[in-house]
């Protein structure tokens, strides 16, 4: 690469990493502050708030990689202008598309990073935060064990036990569950057990009743019970999914079931396949946010107020990407034999590039005056 081009080239990737630093702190903050007080509130250490705040940096990194490489050239591209460096460049005989090497090379790299976060960092993070979250919510399934107290362990369940014997029974049982505002369930037992399942911990009552208060009709119904099984799990951590999902596998993990037949996380076939050529086209399409946004800023002429209009422009052209792109993930997420579709953002910001970059170079202006 010529001096100019590493010029270019280095001052991306500072711009980049600065953009990048701030989105995802604002980002993190903005959920940590969340995850902050519901592990506190659970009586969860500060060390499990930030092991889970840590497990989504991968996440957060990828989302908004595409948003800090498009500012990056924003910023890059229009300070060239308003220090008269990009007249000169325009003026040394360097076609537009010429111009572009530095920001294809930026932007393919920015891509290459987004591939390996989507198809494997992602995946394992987000495996091992799932894995966190069960154990942290058995460590509240065991916390429920404390006789003659009456807990809170979420919003809308009250809990409270007698006693509890050598053997592990516990003794007088009683669950009161508000969660859901129409109807008030309360369950009593003479004894029950606190069993482990493959999918979470299982509250087993016996010799119990069941009164159930509709809140609408103002109608109470009383059932009586020999035994009942509550998933006591996801009564105290409802948002924890027992089961695991297809984001979990790396994309390598996902390929291999696809070879052999077998599907993972109870996947369709259509569902394995949509998701393997997101984690591919989703991070190519990064590529296309940094190119639309050079060639949309290099469109202006020079001008000491900036390049405000082209700005504009830059940012009009990423919001008609990503409605292309959600569009048809919309459809290809409802219609079998359509992954196709997905790459089809990737040729629209092709044109649109293409388009912008002959909008600038007018080749045929050129054509004309070597004839004449």
């Amino acid at each position: 690469m010529s001096h100019i081009n590493t010029y270019i080239l280095k001052q991306l990737l500072t711009l980049f990493g600065f953009f990048a630093l701030v989105l995802v702190l604002v980002y993190w903050i903005n959920r940590a502050v969340r995850l902050f007080d519901e592990l506190i509130a659970n009586g969860q250490p500060v060390v499990v708030f930030l092991e889970f705040t840590s497990l989504t940096l991968p996440w957060m990194i990828s989302l908004i990689t595409p948003a800090a490489g498009f500012a990056a050239a924003v910023y890059v591209i229009n300070r060239l202008s308003s220090d008269g460096e990009l007249v000169i460049l325009k003026n040394s005989g360097q076609s537009a598309q010429a111009l572009s090497l530095p920001i294809w090379f930026f932007a393919i790299l920015m891509a290459t990073m987004n591939l390996v976060l989507s198809n494997i960092l992602v995946p394992i993070s987000q495996h091992q935060l799932h894995e966190r979250k069960l154990e942290v919510a058995e460590n509240l399934t065991a916390r429920l064990l404390t006789e003659g107290q009456f807990l809170t362990p979420s919003d809308g369940i009250t809990f409270y036990l007698k006693k509890i014997n050598s053997d592990g029974q516990l003794e007088s049982v009683f669950l009161n569950d508000t969660s859901n505002p129409k109807l008030n369930l309360t369950y009593s037992a003479s004894k029950a057990f606190l069993v482990r399942a493959k999918n979470g911990p299982r509250l087993v009552l016996i010799n119990g009743l069941i009164q159930s208060f509709d809140v609408t009709t103002k109608q109470l119904t009383v059932t009586k019970f020999n035994d009942f099984v509550i998933n006591i799990g996801e009564l105290i951590s409802p948002n924890v999914s027992k089961t695991k999902n297809i984001a979990y596998y790396t994309s390598l993990e996902i390929a291999k079931s696809l070879l052999v037949g077998k599907p993972i996380a109870d996947a369709t076939i259509h569902e394995t396949l949509f998701t393997l050529n997101l984690r591919v086209s989703s991070p190519l399409l990064g590529i296309f946010a940094v190119l639309l946004a050079y060639a949309a800023l290099l469109s202006g002429a020079y001008s000491r107020f900036g390049l405000w209009r082209q700005v504009l422009v830059a940012v009009f052209c990423l919001i008609s990407l990503k409605f292309v792109e959600g569009l048809c993930i919309d459809y290809v997420r409802h219609e079998e034999n359509s992954v196709w579709v997905l790459y089809l953002p990737l040729l629209f910001g092709s044109m649109v590039f293409q388009t912008l970059i002959l909008t600038v170079d007018r080749p045929w202006l050129k054509a004309q005056e070597q004839s004449l």
